[in-house]
């Protein structure tokens, strides 16, 4: 668990995010924030007022501002308002340098079981609280890096949320170059019969077994591949990049790889060592923490392996 990342407790009303991000913020030492309470103290108003008074969209523009301060610092333990994955934004930049924490109560539970007086959400009855959780449970989930489950007791929620932490998969970024697209008929004499399709499965497979996640991202363009370095910036814990012909002249890449905190392995499927002699030379491997070629895709997984074996 990076020390310097956020953990940001999501979920609706009443799942436990203040509480428990109390209790966690305390076992780990760090500061704790609730969104809510800073948008009160902001305001001199309440948040059922704000509601009541100026309307939803007020109060998520207000949500907005304090989610995009909070997402700018480093070490707190951040809790949410129920609704604040309805904005795309808000999960960007609460992504940038946190891991996201769902905690996944079930609401019948929540609604059953806790007062609702001064809860905005809660005024429309049961039923409607539970639409409105049918409705947020994919945001929830699209932005979660961990779910929890264990409501028994706040104390194991918190024993369930530092377990998840200490064994979150390390999350690889794959990159591949120009031409790197026609894998399986660009000379299969060089770079083999399997495709660009066999690759991404390969490595995402590897990466499954092996407690870690990987995501495939190709181009023919060098700012698409920039973009890709500049965007890992804490969401993947390391990059595996193939930069094709980029490798040989590209600086811009290789200013970008130095750009960002994110580690990177430099993999060329073919022996670059025995072809022509321009391909000998990378200058995107001075940013990177070292080379493999000549070993076709397996050169991937050993990457990986790289990584994988630095974490245990």
């Amino acid at each position: 668990m990076n020390s310097n990342q956020n953990i940001v407790l999501i979920g609706m009303m009443g799942s436990g995010k203040t509480t428990c991000g109390r209790m966690l913020a305390e076992r780990l030492d760090r500061p704790f924030v609730d969104c809510d309470t800073l948008i009160e103290g902001f305001t001199g108003r309440t948040i059922s007022d704000i509601f009541s008074t100026d309307g939803e969209e007020a109060f998520r523009e207000l949500e907005s501002q304090v989610v995009q301060e909070l997402g700018a610092q480093s070490g707190l333990v951040i809790a949410t308002g129920g609704g604040v994955v309805l904005r795309q934004a808000n999960v960007a930049a609460l992504r940038g340098n946190g891991t996201i924490v769902f905690l996944n109560r079930p609401p019948e539970e929540i609604y059953d079981t806790l007062p609702t007086e001064n809860r905005p959400l809660a005024q429309g009855g049961r039923q409607a609280f539970l639409d409105t959780f049918s409705q947020r449970l994919p945001s929830y989930r699209t932005a979660a890096d961990i779910m929890i489950f264990d409501f028994s007791s706040p104390e194991s929620t918190v024993a369930e949320i530092l377990d998840k932490l200490s064994h979150q998969p390390l999350k690889f970024l794959v990159i591949n170059g120009p031409n790197l697209n026609l894998l399986g008929s660009r000379e299969p004499g060089i770079y083999g019969q399997q495709t660009y399709d066999d690759l991404c499965k390969l490595v995402t497979d590897y990466a499954a077994t092996h407690n870690a996640t990987a995501v495939c991202f190709q181009s023919n363009h060098e700012g698409a591949i920039i973009d890709q370095i500049q965007a890992a910036q804490g969401i993947y814990d390391a990059i595996i990049i193939n930069p094709g012909a980029y490798t040989h002249y590209s600086y811009a890449i290789l200013d970008a790889l130095k750009a960002v905190s994110v580690p990177a392995f430099e993999v060329h499927i073919s022996h670059i060592d025995q072809r022509e002699p321009f391909r000998t030379v990378s200058v995107t491997a001075p940013a990177c923490a070292g080379q493999i070629y000549g070993h076709g895709f397996q050169g991937y997984l050993m990457a990986m392996d790289h990584f994988l074996e630095g974490r245990s």
